[in-house]
């Protein structure tokens, strides 16, 4: 525990790399609302009435050891650090192989960086991607199943995983890993759920033409659900010189044709839809998690069903266009 101030405690300390983007954002709302004193780190800082409430404090900048040292002089040393900053997309890992590279990998060896130089003994808790896994075929995957991945988006994930392992291996570090698949949720302005809502939205009598063939399978995980993941890995040690692995996923599979389907009816259109039967680079046909681990060992399952989540969303959406 960490006294905070009177007789007050919380749960610690915990910086936030990339605290200001989706996943970051929310993991900061949960983190601050669960007693923890939050320091966010990147550009842009989260925004929302939990910020304003005194319990998250923002530092602004590069993701570097530099900025880190500045955080810990005005807020104190870190008991967690999470690292959700890095490349964001598949897409722009092809456009920009070296800027993702940059991003992610660049990162994450400055946060070790930090952590070697200033504070050995705070966990770190990466933000990792299904993306690792590659096309292999398979209805579900295992955190045993090989890395094939097909993107530099991928391929630089995972070698931030082996840095971390490493640094847990030679020099103790309490390392915990979450592959995370689709994250969705209210906020999320790119990817497959925002395409659709802008284009169904602007245009709703139209067919709506997708990618694929619509019988691709994803694994959605509403983003309370993923910091949720991130908060319990972060109040649990998993003890020094350990590496625990993990599924960010529900389990769930659902067909990109029905995910559609249910999106668009959430939304409250009838628009019709067909797929054009051709595959994107970097876009697996399956992409599911076996989620055992993560129900065994921390006792997780997902709040946000994928339906409530849809609806959540939709109407989140319909506020933006106003």
């Amino acid at each position: 525990m960490t006294t905070t101030g009177g007789n007050s405690t919380s749960p610690g300390l915990v910086m936030i790399a990339g605290g200001g983007g989706f996943l970051g954002a929310a993991t900061a709302r949960l983190m601050a609302s669960g007693g923890w004193k939050v320091v966010t780190l990147g550009l842009g800082a989260p925004q929302g009435a939990f910020v304003r409430e005194g319990n998250v404090h923002h530092a602004e900048g590069l993701i570097q050891r530099q900025l880190f040292h500045a955080a810990m002089a005005d807020h104190g040393k870190p008991d967690v650090i999470i690292h959700a900053a890095g490349g964001a997309s598949v897409g722009r890992s092809w456009d920009d192989p070296r800027g993702d590279f940059n991003l992610s990998v660049g990162s994450t060896v400055e946060i070790l960086d930090f952590i070697r130089e200033e504070a050995p003994e705070a966990r770190l808790v990466l933000v990792s991607s299904a993306a690792v896994y590659g096309n292999q075929g398979k209805d579900r995957l295992s955190e045993t199943d090989p890395c094939e991945a097909m993107s530099p988006y991928g391929l630089h994930k995972h070698v931030c995983e082996e840095l971390v392992t490493g640094e847990a291996r030679m020099n103790g570090l309490d390392v915990s890993i979450v592959r995370l698949f689709s994250i969705f949720g209210e906020g999320l302005r790119k990817q497959l759920l925002w395409d659709i809502m802008r284009r169904v939205s602007a245009d709703p009598e139209t067919t709506l033409d997708l990618w694929g063939s619509g019988e691709e399978t994803r694994d959605f995980v509403h983003v309370d659900d993923a910091a949720a993941i991130l908060a319990m890995l972060s109040a649990k040690p998993g003890g020094e010189g350990t590496v625990r692995l993990f599924n960010g996923g529900s389990g769930t599979a659902i067909s990109v044709r029905e995910l559609a389907s249910m999106l668009v009816k959430a939304a409250g259109y009838d628009t019709p839809l067909s797929f054009n039967g051709k595959a994107r680079s970097g876009d697996p046909v399956h992409l599911v998690a076996d989620a055992t681990h993560l129900r065994s060992d921390l006792g997780f399952s997902p709040k946000v069903s994928i339906e409530a989540g849809l609806k959540r969303y939709a109407d989140w959406f319909k506020t933006q266009q106003s």
